[in-house]
């Protein structure tokens, strides 16, 4: 999963052509992701609130309730709707992050949460692969994962398209295995990840060696090696992920 991440396009999707109520919830998004509902801050009245967004109260309701799923904001007896502390929030928030937060003394960089991101993909791929090892060792479990890492390389050249089979392959490796913590994991982080690369990425370089390094991480798999899994996993990521993290770290 290499990306080119250009930080300068975080342009906010046409939500015209979406419903009232997922317009209503990317200006609410806005809105907190640029300060003006700060962490702490209670929103308007809903009234008020409705009438600044042009609003119906039942869309208005929907769309707080998806914020509130998010744990973004939260009711409290006497206050009203109030923002929830950053610390609170949900993952899902991410991509509105990147489109719409200003850095502050609380809101850190988009080059900085991007690096923290990347860091963290490369720890959570690398720990599933050695956890999912011992139980496919001697098998044929990575079979599905190898032929979506097909669907992944024939995909190449459709960057969206590529990001979404990509990220399916290691998918395809934890369930196979059996590991549903992890599969509900990538289950509940995938939308996120797609949706950024939707969003933030003006191109999806696959690197020459993508079929060659992944079957080599497979192929360990297949040994029950996971030590070596992990390390063959870690080193292809750091190794496409070192220009990104320079570029970022000048911005973070």
């Amino acid at each position: 999963m290499t990306l080119s991440i250009d930080t300068t396009t975080t342009a906010a999707p046409n939500s015209s052509h979406g419903t009232a109520i997922e317009s209503v919830l990317e200006a609410l998004l806005a809105d907190i992701m640029r300060g003006k509902y700060p962490p702490g801050v209670r929103l308007p009245a809903e009234r008020e609130l409705s009438k600044l967004l042009g609003a119906s109260r039942p869309t208005l309701r929907e769309a707080l309730r998806q914020l509130g799923e998010w744990q973004l904001v939260e009711p409290r007896r006497g206050s009203g709707i109030v923002v929830c502390p950053l610390a609170d929030w949900s993952i899902e928030v991410l991509p509105a992050y990147l489109r719409y937060a200003r850095p502050s003394p609380t809101m850190p960089t988009t080059g900085r949460l991007l690096l923290d991101l990347l860091a963290l993909r490369r720890l959570i791929m690398r720990d599933v692969a050695q956890l999912v090892a011992p139980r496919l060792a001697g098998g044929t479990g990575t079979v599905v994962a190898r032929v979506q890492l097909a669907r992944a390389w024939s995909a190449r050249h459709a960057p969206a398209a590529f990001v979404r089979e990509d990220f399916l392959v290691m998918r395809a490796v934890v369930e196979a295995a059996g590991f549903l913590p992890a599969v509900w994991m990538l289950n509940r982080v995938s939308g996120v990840y797609i949706e950024i690369a939707a969003a933030v990425t003006n191109q999806v370089r696959v690197p020459d060696d993508y079929v060659e390094a992944s079957t080599a991480y497979l192929d360990a798999i297949d040994r029950g090696d996971g030590d070596q899994a992990a390390a063959l996993v870690n080193a292809y990521l750091e190794r496409h992920d070192a220009a990104l993290t320079r570029a970022l770290e000048m911005i973070a």
